[in-house]
């Protein structure tokens, strides 16, 4: 049963954390970018962290459940998969899946001076994964902060040691 609320502690710390960053993803890119054009941004970036935000908190849910005593170098090896996997994930297939969802189940869409445009796929998958090496070093640490605070919500309801 500890199990089952930990996977389900994760599934909901995952969704809710995944909204957040990318919108704060998306002030900041817009701040940077010369000012606010809307309210919550582009819709596949949404689509392109919920997964991997997700299956992250689901799987260390799942983990800081069966596990009694969490090292400190144990949770920065974990932060540093968790970072990868995240940024990796995000950058390249997620960031096509939420175009895809997106364009109506196309990745090519048809435009108004009569051709047709899409997503350089080999250029996101490519860029998508240089990003997500590059970036580690920052996103290492982000990451160490929030499971911190996630395995002290599973701590504090007792659901994790």
């Amino acid at each position: 049963m500890r199990i089952t609320k930990g996977v389900i502690v994760g599934i909901i710390f995952g969704l809710g954390l995944s909204f957040c960053i990318s919108f704060m993803f998306m002030l900041v890119a817009q701040g940077l970018a010369g000012g606010f054009t809307s309210s919550f941004g582009e819709s596949w970036l949404y689509y392109a962290t919920i997964i991997p935000f997700i299956l992250n908190f689901a799987i260390l849910g799942f983990y800081f459940t069966k596990q009694e005593n969490v090292s400190n170098k144990k949770l920065w090896l974990l932060s540093l998969i968790s970072a990868l996997f995240i940024t990796l994930f995000s950058g390249t297939i997620g960031a096509l899946f939420g175009e895809y969802v997106v364009r109506g189940g196309s990745l090519r869409t048809y435009t108004a001076t009569g051709g047709y445009t899409g997503v350089n796929v080999e250029g996101v998958l490519i860029w998508g994964t240089i990003y997500a090496f590059i970036l580690l070093p920052f996103t290492t640490p982000l990451v160490r902060l929030i499971i911190q605070a996630f395995f002290e919500l599973l701590k504090k309801y007792k659901i994790a040691y």
